[in-house]
């Protein structure tokens, strides 16, 4: 294999992550490739749903070398974010090569070296060969759908949540959302503008938090609470839903059963915190409903309420939608991508992130698989800054 074959370093993904990774890479005079398995950068959020904006804020979504303008408001829009993504490889100096969509990253330990596997723009495919590689392909990868008794019966559209675009898509349609996390919940309440009745099933009482607190956003709350004890830092965001959001058990959403940090853990769901959404409940446009039991026809079995006690036997109630959207979230797709044993959990996630190694994968970096209080794009610009630096130094100790 000759040298000149061997790229310094791979970069899988031209998001918020990958685009980072590769702008703080090439500050440290490494030449990344940067692979996109979408047409062109930006698409992501190119095709997010109409009037979603960025729930972290302008001043605290800043990424490597790139800040938001001031134009683009307290909380910038699908098209701020796409134009940031779309102009960042010109700023930062490096190319993404698009259409490439990578299958696996496989470690040869016999020449120390990454072995990148992609299908190019659908067609054929190719191979790549690195000393270091950073998976940036992001944690919401693979839409997933549960498989709901009866639900092939169903004669209406079933669809995940990703495939939302407009609300106007949906008038005069009843629709069902299926979900408790921030976009089943934002979905919804941009459905009753248009839809003629909106429900929503959960199986678990969302944590719901302002976006703000007199201004700032509450992402600001989490890096000042950052290294504070977990402990500390559930009983504040407690009290923050009880005095702010207020008590919505009467209206079918109790408190949740457990503090934000073990139910995130649990499911990896972050807190809603989308206003309309409790606006909407409380004023009786948005139903809330427990968990999907069967499917039959266009009859959709639901147990009546939403309760904290997961062993409580409640009444089921029946449904009749047009249309089930299902907010019900996504895998990483990692452990087929990564073809290294051990790096992921019983859930797909990975076990390392930002600066970590794992054992039997040197030199391989994930970034953008945690979303902490303190905000996803703020911990990517961090990370990718660490990154780069490690890799730099390993690069040089190893040529």
């Amino acid at each position: 294999m000759k040298n000149n074959d061997i790229h310094d370093v791979i970069v899988v993904g031209a998001g918020p992550a990958g685009l980072s990774a590769a702008y703080e890479l090439t500050r440290q005079k490494l030449q990344p490739l940067v692979l996109e398995r979408t047409a062109a950068v930006g698409d992501v959020w190119r095709n997010h749903y109409d009037g979603v904006r960025l729930n972290s804020g302008r001043y605290f979504s800043a990424l490597s070398g790139s800040k938001f303008p001031f134009s683009a408001g307290a909380w910038p829009s699908r098209e701020d974010v796409v134009h940031l993504l779309a102009t960042f490889p010109e700023r930062g100096g490096f190319t993404v090569q698009t259409g490439i969509d990578v299958k696996q990253v496989n470690y040869d330990p016999s020449h120390n070296l990454w072995i990148v596997t992609s299908i190019e723009n659908q067609c054929f495919k190719s191979r790549a060969v690195s000393r270091a590689v950073v998976i940036a392909a992001g944690s919401c990868r693979i839409p997933t759908i549960p498989k709901w008794e009866g639900m092939e019966t169903f004669p209406g559209k079933i669809m995940h949540s990703s495939e939302f675009k407009s609300a106007k898509n949906f008038a005069g349609k009843h629709v069902l959302v299926i979900g408790t996390g921030n976009s089943a919940a934002e979905i919804a309440s941009r459905l009753t503008e248009h839809a003629s009745n909106v429900t929503v099933s959960g199986r678990t009482p969302p944590h719901i938090l302002p976006k703000s607190i007199f201004g700032v956003p509450l992402i600001g709350i989490g890096v000042w609470t950052r290294y504070w004890p977990t402990v500390v830092v559930d009983s504040l965001l407690s009290f923050l839903q009880r005095s702010m959001i207020g008590d919505l058990s009467m209206h079918g959403l109790p408190y949740p059963p457990l503090p934000l940090s073990k139910q995130y853990a649990i499911n990896n769901v972050v807190p809603i915190l989308y206003r309309p959404f409790v606006d909407d409940i409380k004023a009786g446009r948005i139903k809330i409903v427990g968990p999907v039991q069967k499917i039959t026809g266009q009859a959709v079995q639901v147990i009546h309420k939403l309760t904290n006690d997961p062993s409580s036997t409640n009444s089921l109630t029946t449904l009749e939608p047009d249309v089930i959207i299902a907010g019900t979230g996504f895998r990483t797709g990692l452990s087929q991508l990564i073809q290294v044993p051990g790096i992921t959990d019983e859930f797909d996630r990975a076990v390392i992130s930002g600066d970590r190694e794992f054992k039997s994968a040197p030199r391989l970096y994930l970034i953008g698989q945690v979303n902490p209080l303190s905000g996803l794009l703020r911990e990517i610009r961090l990370e990718a800054k660490r990154v780069a630096k490690k890799i730099r130094k390993q690069l040089a100790i190893g040529r």
